[in-house]
């Protein structure tokens, strides 16, 4: 399950940069990489922190030698984890509520640190410290986020795309505005479309009218 998380945390990193140089259908691939990393850590968490593999799950002496202690903190480092990556994705996305899910998924983050922390002082195992370094660098993106607004990414993302740009400021003032929303979809179709394929499009939108 290692080498799954190296291929769709690569996957993941890719699909950021794609989205923002607005490479079309990167949202696609970003949300389906996420979220498989999501369910990697949980609800199957207590398996891979603990290197249990998917067809030795069921398997009693899969267990052997692994304490009570480690596979309750892998479940609860795990649901931290997941709760952090879907609020990297939905905070990406744009999606409404990603601060809630930032917040709740760091707040499980931190009380899983400190265990860990404690455990890898007193035992010096590597189980923690490989928790740790998950929880570190998902943890630090996750603060980066909380820090950084929509607007702030959308004016990074669309750089070279001002109308956009003031359409979201637009959006946000007013977002339930039809006709700005109508615009802001112009204008998106119009920052991620060649120029034949915008014609098309606004010439539909014409024709619809």
């Amino acid at each position: 399950m290692r080498k799954l998380e190296k291929i769709v945390g690569l996957l993941a990193i890719v699909s950021v940069i794609l989205k923002f140089l607005l490479i079309p259908y990167s949202g696609i691939s970003l949300s389906l990489s996420i979220l498989t990393l999501a369910v990697l850590y949980y609800p199957l968490g207590f398996a891979f922190f603990n290197r249990i593999q998917l067809r030795q799950i069921l398997k009693k002496e899969s267990y052997n030698g692994k304490s009570t202690l480690k596979i309750i903190g892998a479940v609860g480092v795990g649901l931290a984890l997941s709760i952090l990556c879907i609020g990297i994705l939905f905070k990406l996305q744009h999606y409404p509520f990603s601060l809630t899910i930032l917040k709740a998924g760091m707040f499980l983050a931190s009380i899983a640190s400190l265990i860990v922390i404690v455990q890898l002082l007193k035992t010096k195992n590597s189980f923690y410290k490989k928790i740790l370094n998950r929880v570190s660098i998902i943890g630090g993106i996750s603060l980066l986020l909380l820090f950084v607004s929509d607007l702030n990414i959308v004016k990074i993302q669309y750089r070279n795309h001002p109308e956009y740009i003031k359409a979201y400021e637009a959006y946000l003032k007013n977002p339930d505005n039809a006709e700005i929303q109508k615009k802001l979809g112009i204008e998106s179709h119009k920052a991620t479309m060649s120029e034949q394929e915008f014609d098309e499009y606004r010439k539909s939108i014409l024709d619809e009218n």
